[in-house]
């Protein structure tokens, strides 16, 4: 059946459907059939930030729903609420903005604007298929831009408080990197936040080979620590074009391989785009244990700008 998009949009075009997900691009359509009627069950959505009201078309929107093996699973419906609530609270350019939260008869959707970029993994298969590296003037913004918008994230706060946001699922395919040469996240399902409840708390495994060791291992949710790792590895990947960081290729063998003896970064000797302190920098991050690891994107970022810049 086609993608069912929620009342008061219409179907742009079906992104795909993953393990916990089903996304596609929608645009505000013509108005609920009850407008002016009371409330509906879609009545959870803020309607200070809701994008679908009027006549006049807007840009398209991200719509996900449950995929269908998620719709009915506690793992599944605690990431949704996880990504609506992440995205309310944590405000910041480098995020999409929660536009819609709803229930219809085909499970929960969230709707949120469309975070512009390309992702990291198809700027690199783009710069492949030109058969060449990107440039290493490239690389250094990359990197550098990366680690800075992860630092903010982590550093968002309110009149409550530090926020203290954490992705959960940093990877290549999560990194966008936008236009202007901006740093965009998507894809917060795995997200963790002040106040969570303790129901919402699941056994998230991130992205292999990204995740870091102590939540491979199954010791510690995912963390701003952990971002900080994923993000490393992340970027270690990008600087490399691409080289394995594990010799294991089966998911379940990557996570025994990152927790027992870490990541393979002989690669990120050889990355020329970057400095000998550069990639210490990054390196030191991958560290197994985390308390040798600097432990936060600033000082990750303090780090690496305080390392000469390549044949300084």
């Amino acid at each position: 059946m086609p993608y069912p998009a929620p009342e008061g949009t219409e179907l742009v075009e079906h992104l795909g459907t993953g393990t916990t997900f089903d996304v596609a691009l929608v645009r505000p359509g013509p108005p609920p059939r009850d407008a002016g009627r009371g409330p509906t069950r879609d009545s959870t959505r803020d309607s200070t930030c809701d994008s679908t009201q009027g006549s006049t078309p807007g840009p398209a929107l991200v719509c996900k729903r449950l995929a269908p093996g998620a719709l009915h699973a506690h793992a599944g419906r605690a990431a949704i609420v996880r990504e609506a609530r992440a995205l309310a609270l944590a405000r910041h350019p480098a995020l999409p903005a929660l536009v819609r939260v709803g229930v219809d008869g085909h499970g929960p959707f969230l709707i949120e604007t469309r975070r512009e970029g390309t992702s990291l993994r198809d700027v690199l298969d783009g710069w492949r298929g030109r058969g060449r590296p990107p440039p290493a003037s490239l690389v250094v913004h990359v990197v550098r831009t990366a680690i800075e918008t992860l630092a903010e994230l982590h550093e968002l706060a309110d009149d409550q408080g530090a926020l203290r946001f954490a992705h959960g699922d940093i990877g290549p395919d999560h990194v966008l990197l936008g236009p202007l040469g901006d740093i965009g996240l998507v894809d917060l399902g795995a997200a963790r936040f002040r106040g969570m409840e303790p129901e919402l708390e699941t056994a998230d495994r991130g992205t292999a080979p990204f995740v870091a060791p102590e939540v491979a291992r199954g010791e510690s949710p995912p963390t701003p620590r952990g971002d900080v790792y994923a993000m490393a590895a992340t970027l270690v990947a990008f600087a490399t074009g691409g080289a394995p960081l594990t010799r294991a290729r089966d998911r379940a063998a990557v996570l025994v391989e990152i927790g027992e003896s870490g990541l393979c970064l002989d690669a990120l000797a050889s990355a020329q785009a970057l400095s000998p302190g550069q990639r210490r920098a990054l390196a030191r991050e991958l560290d197994r244990d985390p308390a040798r690891r600097a432990g936060s994107a600033r000082a990750l970022l303090d780090a690496f700008d305080a390392a000469p810049a390549p044949g300084g």
